[in-house]
């Protein structure tokens, strides 16, 4: 009898022990590394130990504990490893303190939670203010002024872009002294889908005091190309027209000259390499033998759609041809004595035979 409750005590602690494992087994699917939030939007990263299943977050702000807003996403299959997502709220928050829950589910099963709390329209100050922030195809920009020269803050500055709601890019940069207005600059190395829609974000962090504001930029990505015109080269043979790829979306199109003069039009097209942002490309044309005058010339740089992307005019003077006159050949220098020398032989055997 004396065993009995040894044994059950045993039991419950096995029971317990197991039920603790399989808790913690469960949490250990996935874990929320970092939240952020405001009143415009919500992003997640979240490392998933092993690949999942049938995977959903949901985003939700709530007030006072009621829920303001919640927002779905179906994630479906997952691989291993981190895992960014980013979504825009629909509502226009009233209220000062809110707070960001992001669930994630597998199978209808919660596996992990994390909380972010921020406040609509933010009391404190930072040292520093962001002037400007915007992106494009090529680049983001952000533009950072301290708020007091006497008392400069301390930023580290997160850039962020996304197609969609997917993470596409991440840039960090810590410990940022602003003690004068700067501008920074964060060129995409990546590739950049023409057509497609990007977000960009700016996570700003003050480190006195402790607080971090978000920043965003839409564009749609487009080719984009400038003619360099001090190194357009024209005269009466030909054309060398150069120029650079301001955008990481990939240009595919031509360079087309139209020469305009005596009446007419002239057209010359040459296809260009590809290029993406800060690659340089030179297109040379030939149209030597021209019939002279004065042309006014327009070069132009076309998608492969026919769009033109950049364009450069100018006036040129074609020279008259050059034609080289034939002379007539010359008579066979002395021939005329010669030939009165063999006739007047003749005439004299002729006389001598009689």
């Amino acid at each position: 009898m004396d065993n009995q409750p040894r044994h059950l005590i045993l039991y419950t602690l096995l029971i317990f022990l197991t039920a603790t494992a399989t808790v913690s087994a469960s949490t250990m699917d996935a874990q929320v590394m970092d939240v952020f939030s405001n009143e415009k939007l919500c992003d997640v990263t979240i490392h998933f130990n092993e690949p999942a299943e049938d995977v959903m977050l949901v985003f939700e702000i709530l007030y006072s504990g009621d829920v303001v807003e919640s927002r779905t996403v179906r994630l479906g299959s997952v691989s291993a490893g981190d895992l960014t997502k980013m979504i825009f709220w629909d509502n226009e928050l009233q209220e000062k303190y809110y707070t960001a829950n992001v669930s994630v589910y597998n199978s209808g099963k919660l596996l992990t939670r994390n909380s972010y709390q921020f406040t609509h329209n933010t009391v404190a100050m930072p040292r520093f203010k962001i002037v400007d922030f915007s992106a494009d195809s090529s680049r983001s920009s952000i533009l950072v002024s301290p708020g007091s020269i006497s008392n400069p803050g301390v930023a580290d500055i997160e850039i962020k872009l996304f197609k969609g709601s997917d993470l596409v890019y991440r840039e960090t940069t810590d410990n940022v002294a602003v003690l004068a207005t700067k501008m920074m600059d964060t060129n995409w190395p990546i590739l950049l889908q023409s057509g497609s829609d990007y977000t960009a974000v700016a996570r700003v962090h003050s480190h006195d005091p402790d607080i971090t504001t978000a920043y965003l930029s839409e564009f749609t990505a487009l080719e984009d190309i400038e003619i360099i015109d001090a190194d357009i080269e024209l005269d009466e043979y030909g054309a060398s027209i150069s120029m650079i790829g301001m955008s990481q979306v990939p240009f595919e199109g031509m360079v087309r000259i139209v020469l305009s003069g005596n009446g007419e039009s002239i057209v010359f097209e040459e296809e260009a390499e590809i290029l993406t942002l800060g690659r340089e490309d030179t297109v040379g044309f030939m149209w030597d033998g021209m019939p002279g005058g004065d042309y006014n010339v327009k070069v132009d740089i076309l998608t492969s759609k026919g769009a033109v992307l950049d364009s450069y005019e100018t006036v040129i003077r074609m020279p008259e041809p050059f034609v080289v006159g034939v002379e007539p050949e010359d008579e066979t220098p002395g021939f005329g004595i010669i030939g009165g020398l063999t006739i007047l032989i003749a005439v004299g055997l002729f006389l001598r035979r009689k």
